[in-house]
């Protein structure tokens, strides 16, 4: 298993220490938690994203066109 160094203001390893002890766990296993809950939610973010874009295709009107080029003096000033 790797090991990571983090450089953490004393405040925050106090609030550290009191989050993990709240739950019976060691601060490391307590950190960790929190990286992988942020990545899973991540990846679970993008995952629906792509997904709507899916859902999202094709829902024009088909006869809609997207015109090749508006000429510059089309009257709409």
């Amino acid at each position: 298993m790797a090991q990571i160094s983090l450089y953490i203001d004393d405040a925050m390893v106090e609030r550290l220490s009191a989050a993990a002890e709240n739950l019976n766990c060691s601060i490391s296993k307590y950190v960790a938690a929190l990286v992988s809950e942020k990545l899973s939610n991540n990846e679970s973010e993008e995952a629906n994203k792509k997904l709507m874009l899916k859902q999202l295709c094709g829902a024009l009107d088909p006869a809609f066109s997207i015109p090749s080029e508006i000429p510059w003096n089309s009257g709409y000033a």
